[in-house]
């Protein structure tokens, strides 16, 4: 299956963010002491994120194995990834919202905004897309969770240094 090795890449990456960002937690915990609700929540973000970009990009590679035609395949894996992404992002401004009532910050905003779009890319791989790109819309879809997931992620981290400081 083509982009398999990519997918496994991505992978790696997501698991190794999922657990950067425990670390990062442990570390705030021993630097800053007690972690607040709004700390847990951030934690549990970051690995929320972590574990859906792996689960994106071993999802077809797995449906691959059971024999399924390519493109659906990836029609599958983007329908199932768009409900997954969409349903997280369509919630995290309420769930954000119950554990910090502040304003979202501009960034956090644009990453909210980010992952409804991209995964309404999903969607329109599942059901519209061109066979040809199938595979290119779906990498660089589950990539963006990714790059999005490390710009929350560096946004947080330089707020809570910030705060330390």
């Amino acid at each position: 299956m083509e982009a398999s090795g990519y997918l496994y890449t991505i992978a790696a990456a997501g698991m190794s963010f999922a657990g950067l960002s425990v670390l990062t937690m442990i570390l705030r915990q021993i630097i800053g002491g007690q972690l607040t609700k709004f700390d847990t929540f951030v934690a549990r973000t970051w690995v929320q994120l972590g574990f859906m970009i792996t689960f994106g990009a071993i999802l077809p590679p797995l449906l691959g194995l059971f024999e399924v035609p390519t493109p659906v395949v990836w029609r599958i894996s983007s329908g199932l990834m768009a409900i997954v992404l969409g349903w997280w992002a369509l919630t995290f401004p309420r769930r954000r919202l119950a554990t910090n009532p502040t304003r979202l910050p501009r960034p956090v905003i644009i990453f909210s905004a980010a992952m409804d779009l991209i995964a309404l890319a999903l969607a329109a791989n599942a059901i519209a897309a061109p066979v040809e790109r199938l595979p290119g819309v779906y990498a660089v879809s589950v990539t963006g969770v990714l790059i999005g997931a490390a710009m929350l992620f560096l946004f947080a981290f330089a707020r809570w240094y910030d705060s330390l400081i």
